[in-house]
């Protein structure tokens, strides 16, 4: 054999190593990466979208992983991002569409009790939703997500400390915009 033989055969074990590596990473990451994007979105045909964009991104920049250890906390990331940038993009879709139409709301009566809570829960919304994204981000994968401290930060790229300090200012902030 040539030495360009020899090259070329290399270069594609490599090749070949390294996407069969990228593969495992997926099957042990793809459950994690659609539970992220469904928690931000709450859908399950939006999340499996971004969950197939997320991978995708992550082998267009496999390459450039220094850590391969790092591979979960790196593609945590990617997904909760680009499940925000949709996220984003549809109420921004939204609210144009719906600026002329006045939401109603469209449960029925069932009592005062029924209706007390609707009104509680929409409410509670709103306030999550007029939260610093910082803190919603933070509240949102603690809380809804049931994701502790250090792998928040690891998808958010802060120190679980600072996870800790954000879901306390949101909760506070929360409790006294309820009372």
């Amino acid at each position: 054999m040539t030495g360009a033989c020899v090259t070329t055969f290399m270069t594609r074990t490599e090749t070949d190593e390294r996407e069969m590596g990228f593969g495992i990473r997926v099957k042990e990451n793809q459950r994690r990466v659609f539970q992220i994007a469904y928690g931000v979105l709450g859908n399950s045909a939006d999340a499996e979208d971004v969950a197939q964009e997320t991978f995708l991104r992550a082998y267009q920049k496999f390459s450039s992983l220094r850590e391969a250890e790092r591979f979960r906390a790196w593609v945590n990331r990617i997904a909760f991002r680009l499940a925000l940038n949709r996220q984003r993009g549809q109420r921004r879709r939204t609210v144009r569409d719906t600026a002329w139409h006045v939401a109603e709301a469209g449960t029925t009566v069932d009592g005062a009790k029924t209706a007390e809570q609707q009104v509680m829960v929409n409410r509670l919304r709103q306030e999550i939703e007029g939260l610093p994204e910082k803190l919603r981000s933070v509240l949102q994968l603690s809380l809804a997500e049931e994701m502790e401290a250090e792998d928040v930060g690891a998808v958010l790229g802060i120190h679980a400390g600072t996870v800790r300090s954000r879901l306390h200012t949101a909760r506070k902030s929360l409790l006294e915009a309820m009372k």
